[in-house]
């Protein structure tokens, strides 16, 4: 009979190197995800000062 532990997959704790994770950097900045999100940026900010003075919590 396996454990979960042997049946699992392993996963590394061991950090890439800093040009990985840049090149992933890159890479997002250019995904559909990263584009639309930075398209809700003036959303957001409009909407933050709509709500400056109104009273949210009571």
């Amino acid at each position: 009979m396996k454990t979960s532990q042997e049946s699992s997959t392993k996963i590394s704790l061991e950090m890439k190197s800093e040009v990985h994770y840049q090149n992933a950097a890159k890479l997002y900045k250019k995904s559909q995800q990263y584009i639309k999100m930075i398209n809700l940026y003036p959303t957001l900010q409009n909407t933050l000062i709509d709500c400056k003075d109104e009273n949210l919590i009571k």
